[in-house]
């Protein structure tokens, strides 16, 4: 779970859980196991463009309350792509630091 403060504060808003019903609701069914012809039952929501990838709260509001940038998962798939965005290479640590560098430019330096 992230330690990002506004992320914190989103993902445990009254609009964020109802979203994410909501989005449960229009889409029951796993849309990865979808593609490969299983029905699997959504368990999760996933943000397609991570709600953390923009350094400002405005950003991540859009982002967090986008109806078309979730995902109905499954636990399964929603940990497969959390593992595989996640990664420990070279390039995803270089994007997290830039990502932290460029939040706390926002909130200090500007």
């Amino acid at each position: 779970m992230s330690r990002n403060p506004i992320y914190i504060k989103l993902i445990n808003s009254k609009r964020w859980k109802l979203l994410r019903i909501d989005k449960l609701k229009a889409n029951p069914i796993c849309e990865v196991c979808e593609t490969k012809g299983m029905s699997t039952l959504a368990t999760e929501v996933h943000h397609r463009t991570p709600v953390e990838s923009v350094p400002h709260e405005m950003g991540m509001k859009n982002l967090m309350f986008d109806f078309n940038n979730l995902q109905s998962l499954c636990h399964p798939c929603h940990a497969e792509i959390h593992r595989r965005a996640f990664s420990h290479s070279k390039e995803s640590i270089q994007a997290n630091n830039k990502r932290a560098t460029e939040r706390f430019e926002e909130k200090f330096l500007k």
